[in-house]
């Protein structure tokens, strides 16, 4: 004797729709494996690497207070003028040249509020440090002992590639500070 199965169509479709969705995410999860992987080459070790950065004159660490809003452990700078020397060190085996260096200023309350100066480093020797000084940059806020976000600037320090000069990608570092004119410099002697 013979037996007749008979199937519902409506489960076929199901089974069908439940092997897509699996299948369908086993690519997804494949594909997103492989883009991670790819990010993850990115972070290798800086081509020009920032050592420090230096203030003049020099800021001080300080908790602000500025009605209900405290700010703590605040860099403050107290002039509305100052340099700002940056050492950097080439950690290739090649030599570099007319390697771009760009300072990018920017007042936190008003990010429209900007200062660009470009500079250049003529050379840089394998493994040799150098210092990259802005002079006379102009702060664009001044907290003025009342506002907590007014004095507040963002400065970026860029290094750009370029390729014929031997730099071959961007490295990049920000530092934030308060520009607050009313803040007492504190008075240490020492005598040497």
């Amino acid at each position: 004797m013979t037996k007749i199965i008979a199937l519902n169509r409506k489960y076929i479709v199901m089974v069908a729709s439940v092997f897509v969705i699996c299948l369908i995410g086993f690519i997804g999860f494949s594909f997103w494996q492989n883009t991670d992987t790819s990010v993850s080459k990115t972070n290798e070790a800086p081509e020009i690497k920032m050592l420090g950065v230096t203030v003049e004159p020099a800021s001080i660490t300080k908790d602000l207070t500025y009605g209900s809003v405290t700010l703590k452990g605040a860099q403050v700078i107290t002039t509305k003028t100052f340099d700002l020397v940056a050492t950097v060190q080439n950690t290739t085996a090649q030599r570099m040249t007319s390697v771009p260096v760009e300072l990018e200023v920017t007042l936190l309350e008003d990010d429209t509020k900007k200062a660009i100066a470009p500079g250049t480093l003529t050379t840089l020797e394998p493994g040799a440090t150098a210092r990259v000084a802005f002079r006379q940059i102009k702060a664009l806020g001044d907290a003025m002992g009342k506002s907590a976000t007014a004095g507040q600037h963002l400065i970026t320090l860029r290094i750009k590639p370029n390729l014929e000069g031997g730099v071959q990608q961007a490295t990049e570092a920000n530092f934030r500070f308060t520009v607050d004119s009313t803040v007492k410099v504190p008075t240490t002697v020492k005598k040497q």
